[in-house]
């Protein structure tokens, strides 16, 4: 009879990188589908990125007060070594995001982790350094999303930033730079990892969809679309599929702004006809993010320092009316965009504009693609048409910033309020499985391994298997 031990690694199921093998999402092995008592359950310092799991070792980063990555045993859940990053500063980022937030990478010699802060840090498994390439802090509004990931010897990086971000190839064995690309244009940044596909890196940026040549970094095509970029691409042989979202891209993120008159009649309590700063309402809302008001800073209220264009501190009518032409042009469908590109040519061949998620990236499985948007509404396509099979609510509300992940047949779907909720990926109907009360907030998608599932949460590191 095998050993526990002997067992436990037999079963386990490599999980390299952000989603997993190929950053598909979908895993070779098996998960529980409720989960039950956590097998283990090992504190840790806050952090978003996910786990990375390689033979019996659990990798993932952190950050308390200073930026470390560590290596847990995935049998038992005891942390193995932990080395820090020797950042000078820390970036700025959202306030529910964190400094550690790129999920490790990891192959059969090394892990590599990223941080946004200091650059880029290899490790042997045993935890011996192997290489470090320390890289400037980008400057990012919300700070870095994107993780590392491996395409053959090299080890690519988004490195994006608000002016003068690029994409980088490193050597993995050595760490050095094999190759740099600076991004064209201007003012834009992502949030996105790179999605290595054929001979090509895919990148979802601010106000674009990129290609560049694995080898050389040449950049091959790009697609315009109204799109913030945060989301990591998915692709089959020949279609990717791109979840591109943005603050107006739909109509229940549009609130109706009301008319001059209109104001006056409500806002204008000392009755003089117009409207100063102090009469000005606070909580006005310009675009809306629908199921996930009590997330903070997670909604755009209209400033009256915006709007009082001459700083007189009083709303006239030529303003407000401005103000309320500037937002409608803004407004532009965004979606979940299949895009071929045979011969490096793109094209669109379908799109779906509605529920598009603003974090999540899409999953592809057995021919469907499945999207979760805040407030538990999961929508699954026919990923050759774009047909929608259904568009239900999960019954786990809140906001969701995890990604989809798939396994045996099923997919799993992990709420901020700490609700993983099991489905079917078959049939035309929502068929919810289970419903998993993990009890902490979730942010990081969670990494399935052999018969293992493991939830990086807001303090602990769990493990759930059958």
């Amino acid at each position: 009879m095998l050993g526990f031990g002997l067992l436990f690694c037999l079963l386990v199921q490599d999980w390299p990188q952000f989603r997993g093998p190929h950053g598909s999402g979908i895993a070779a092995g098996d998960a529980p589908v409720e989960f039950g008592a956590a097998k283990w359950k090992t504190p840790l310092p806050v952090g978003h990125s996910s786990p990375a799991v390689w033979g019996d070792r659990v990798f993932l980063t952190s950050f308390d007060k200073k930026l470390e990555l560590i290596c847990v045993s995935a049998k038992t859940g005891a942390i193995l070594w932990r080395h820090f990053a020797p950042a000078t500063q820390i970036e700025e980022t959202h306030v529910v995001s964190n400094p550690a937030t790129a999920s490790p990478a990891v192959d059969g010699e090394r892990v590599y982790a990223y941080f946004s802060s200091y650059g880029v840090m290899a490790f042997h498994h045993s935890g011996e350094p192997a290489w470090t390439a320390p890289l400037p802090m980008p400057k990012t509004h919300h700070g870095s999303g994107a993780s590392p990931i491996l395409v053959g010897d090299l080890l690519i990086l988004n490195h994006d930033a608000m002016q003068g971000g690029y994409l980088l190839a490193l050597d993995r064995k050595t760490g050095k730079v094999v190759w740099k690309q600076a991004y064209a244009g201007g003012r834009v940044e992502s949030y996105s990892t790179a999605l290595a596909w054929r001979d090509q890196l895919i990148l979802h940026r601010a106000g674009v969809i990129e290609s560049y040549r694995v080898s050389s970094g040449e950049r091959l095509w790009s697609i315009a679309e109204g799109t913030s970029g945060a989301s990591t691409p998915v692709a089959s042989d020949d279609v990717i599929y791109v979840s591109s979202w943005n603050n107006l891209g739909e109509d229940d993120q549009r609130p109706a702004l009301p008319d001059y008159a209109a104001m006056i009649k409500k806002y204008d309590t000392n009755g003089d006809g117009a409207i100063t700063e102090a009469e000005f309402p606070s909580d006005l809302k310009f675009t809306a993010r629908p199921g996930i008001e009590s997330v903070p800073d997670s909604q755009n209220y209209v400033a009256f320092k915006t709007v009082d264009r001459n700083r007189d501190g009083v709303l006239q009518e030529s303003e407000w009316e401005a103000f309320r032409k500037r937002v409608s042009t803004m407004a532009a469908d965004h979606g979940l965009l299949a895009i071929r590109a045979d011969a490096e040519k793109p094209s669109v061949i379908w799109r779906e504009n509605v529920s598009i998620p603003e974090v999540p990236s899409p999953l592809l499985y057995k021919g469907r693609l499945f999207l979760v948007r805040n407030g538990g509404v999961v929508t699954c396509l026919d990923a050759a048409t774009g047909k929608v099979f259904y568009r239900a609510r999960v019954g786990a509300p809140g906001a969701y910033f995890a990604s989809p992940i798939a396994a045996a047949g099923r997919v799993y779907l992990a709420s901020s309020e700490g609700v993983i909720t099991v489905i079917a990926a078959d049939g035309d109907e929502l068929k919810v499985l289970a419903r998993n009360e993990v009890g902490e907030e979730l942010v990081a998608t969670p990494a399935i391994a052999g018969n293992a599932i493991y939830v990086r949460a807001a303090r602990n590191l769990y493990a759930f298997w059958n």
